[in-house]
C-alpha cells in the first residue's frame, strides 16, 4: 500500500477507520508476534496443494471431466501450479471448448439447412411435390415409426437429410397405391415388413 506518505506528505484515508475517527497516540513499538496476522494470511489461490487436489470452478453449463482432473491433478502439482493458476487454465481450457462447440453447432445447423434447401430442389420430392413429398413422408413416419426413431431423427438431424425424406416418402406413396380403394372384407393391411421388403410375401 506504499509508505503511508504521499507527494503532498498525505496519507491515505484508511478504510477502516475513517478519518473522522481523529488522531491516535503513538503507543509505541508494536511486538512481534510468531503467529501471522489476517492480513499476511496466505491466499490459498496463491499456494500449491500439498495432496495435489484441485478445486476447478467451470462456467455454468460445463460438466467437469472428473477423470481427467484426476490424471490432470499430480501434473499440476509436479510443476508447482498454484491453485490460481490451475484455476486459470481450467478456465482458458472451458472458453476454448465453449467457443468450439459454438463454431460446431453452427456448422451442423449449416448442414442440415443444405441437406433441406438440397431436398426442395430434388427432382422427385421437391419442387411443386414438396408438400405432398413432406406430407407422405410425416404420414409413413406416423404410421410405421416408433417413438424412438422419431425422437433419433429430431436429435440427429436426420430428419432432413434428402434420402430419409426420400424414403419416408416413397414409403407412403407405396401405402396409398396399395391400399384397397373400396376397403371391403377382403382388403387387409400389408405388413411393415411386406414393404420394405416386396420380395417377402406377407404371412398368413
Amino acid at each position: 500500500m506504499g509508505d503511508g506518505a504521499g507527494s503532498e506528505g498525505a496519507a491515505p484515508e484508511s478504510l477502516m477507520f475513517p478519518s473522522d475517527a481523529g488522531p491516535v497516540e503513538d503507543a509505541g513499538p508494536v511486538p512481534e508476534s510468531d503467529a501471522p496476522s489476517e492480513a499476511e494470511a496466505p491466499d490459498p489461490a496463491d499456494e500449491v496443494p500439498e495432496d495435489g487436489r484441485y478445486d476447478f470452478g467451470l462456467p455454468e453449463g460445463m460438466a467437469l471431466d472428473s477423470k481427467l482432473a484426476e490424471a490432470m491433478s499430480p501434473v499440476l502439482k509436479d510443476i508447482g501450479l498454484t491453485r490460481g493458476q490451475a484455476q486459470a487454465l481450467a478456465g482458458a481450457l472451458a472458453a476454448h471448448r465453449q467457443a468450439e462447440a459454438g463454431t460446431g453447432a453452427k456448422e451442423w445447423a449449416d448442414i442440415q439447412t443444405g441437406w433441406v434447401n438440397s431436398a426442395r430442389k430434388d427432382a422427385e420430392i421437391g419442387g411443386a411435390r414438396w408438400d405432398a413429398s413432406v406430407a407422405t413422408a410425416q404420414g409413413a413416419l406416423a404410421r410405421f415409426g416408433t417413438p424412438g426413431l422419431r425422437a433419433f431423427l429430431t436429435e440427429s438431424g436426420g430428419g432432413n437429410h434428402p434420402e430419409v425424406i426420400r424414403f419416408m416418402a416413397r414409403v407412403g406413396n407405396a401405402i396409398a397405391e396399395d391400399r384397397p380403394e373400396s376397403g371391403g372384407a377382403g382388403a387387409r393391411p400389408l405388413e411393415a415388413a411386406h414393404l420394405l421388403f416386396p420380395s417377402d410375401k406377407p404371412k398368413g
